[in-house]
């Protein structure tokens, strides 16, 4: 795929699963990675790999995928598994949307950010969640794209 997709599709049940990761880290950043494929409008996310924040810097501001489960999901894309399409992560305490830390340390180029904020004062209603598209050429290029959540 060339150029930024129309949209990200990503189930209920997998949304659902993300903002239980995100409260549940409280008050860090929880981290996933994001599996599916690429379509012609778009990404369609199929799964979600959560990883525990293994950042050196301070958790409730940063975070950094496991890399052994990141190896992992690589070698099963090369053998046929889903392909890594993206990240996610939570902000405890910030918008959904990429902060410059976000933007410094993206480094993968046709990848899907998703990032969910967490208001203060939380009653458990739904979480805003922002969709961003990491520019093939450009990747701390974050350009803001349609989420879709399905049923």
């Amino acid at each position: 795929m060339t150029g930024i997709p129309d949209g990200v599709w990503i189930a209920g049940a997998d949304m659902t699963a993300l903002n239980g990761a995100a409260r549940a880290a409280l008050p860090h950043e929880a981290c996933a990675l994001l599996l599916g494929m690429r379509e012609t409008a778009g990404v369609r996310i199929t799964d979600v790999a959560l990883s525990p924040n293994v950042t050196n810097g301070d958790p409730a501001r940063s975070f950094e995928i496991d890399p052994s489960l990141h190896v992992r999901l690589q070698k099963a894309a090369r053998t046929g598994g889903p392909a890594l399409v993206g990240v996610w992560h939570s902000h405890p305490t910030g918008p959904a949307r990429p902060s410059p830390d976000d933007r410094s340390r993206s480094v993968m180029g046709g990848w899907v950010w998703l990032i969910t904020a967490i208001p203060a004062g939380d009653t458990g209603t739904d979480l805003e969640t922002g969709a961003f598209w990491a520019m093939e050429e450009a990747p701390r290029d974050l350009r803001r794209l349609v989420l879709k959540v399905s049923a």
